[in-house]
């Protein structure tokens, strides 16, 4: 049985769904094994982590990949599992809390493959999951730039390679969650135009941001509240349905997570 389940595996015979439970116990197994491995050696580990997400990726969804989709579909599996191998080093050293944190990462990553292969077939047909999957997309894209964000803010450095850092995180994200909205084999002007700009004022309020006494994981909740503004605003354009109202509404969430960090950030001494 074991010598026939091989070689479907080998010759592409298992399903997309097999392939994604296997991607996910194999990547959820490496998670937990990071903690028994030096301090030394977890960004190595880390590192093939997401290279071996990025092979798995393609072998999962190998067979409808095209034009862009090479690179998209990809990034954002490879950067949620990066951001949570990451933040899972912040997290108390137990395995009371690490052990849930592990399963709910695999559960994810099953999620997320499902999604994108979701935008890999409506990209050639249209179905009726791409709405939800634009959904799960954008949340994952918030999960991964809170989980990278903060790291990167947790390591206080200068605030030009914060802002870099800052840049490397956001821009393919919003490459991903913009091309969503169109799925074409490639990157047109206004996703691009839209992910630039969206960068820039993304880059611009975390400038601000850099000079507060605010926590890193306040900091990181600031650029994902801001990515899903801009997101979600981005939906309304591409469907036709930009109302005001509906900006107010976005604009408010922002509103409300500022006064947050304003009151959680601690101003005197």
């Amino acid at each position: 049985m074991g010598s026939s389940f091989f070689r479907k595996v080998t010759s592409y015979e298992i399903t997309k769904r097999q392939k994604f439970i296997l991607m996910s116990f194999f990547l959820t197994v490496i998670l937990v094994t990071i903690q028994t491995v030096p301090e030394g050696l977890r960004f190595q580990i880390i590192g093939i982590l997401a290279l071996a997400t990025l092979f798995l990726a393609a072998f999962s969804l190998w067979g409808e990949l095209s034009g862009v989709k090479y690179f998209l579909l990809l990034l954002l599996p490879v950067y949620f599992v990066a951001g949570a191998s990451l933040f899972y080093f912040l997290l108390p050293v137990r395995w009371l809390t690490r052990l849930p944190f592990a399963v709910v990462f695999g559960i994810s990553v099953y999620l997320l493959m499902l999604t994108s292969n979701i935008y890999n077939v409506a990209a050639i047909r249209t179905i009726a999951l791409l709405r939800a999957a634009n959904a799960v997309g954008v949340l994952f894209s918030l999960i991964s730039t809170f989980f990278l964000a903060n790291v990167l803010f947790s390591l206080h450095l200068a605030f030009y390679w914060t802002m870099l850092g800052v840049a490397g995180i956001v821009l393919p994200l919003y490459l991903v969650g913009l091309w969503a909205n169109e799925l074409e084999d490639f990157i047109s002007r206004r996703v691009f135009n839209y992910a630039a700009i969206f960068t820039y004022l993304t880059l611009q309020i975390t400038l601000v941001f850099s000079f507060w006494p605010i926590a890193p994981i306040f900091e990181a909740l600031a650029v994902a509240t801001i990515m899903y503004v801009l997101l979600a605003l981005a939906q309304l354009d591409f469907a036709g349905k930009m109302k005001p109202r509906a900006v107010w509404e976005h604009l408010g969430v922002a509103g409300i997570v500022f006064l947050v960090i304003i009151f959680a950030t601690r101003w005197g001494g």
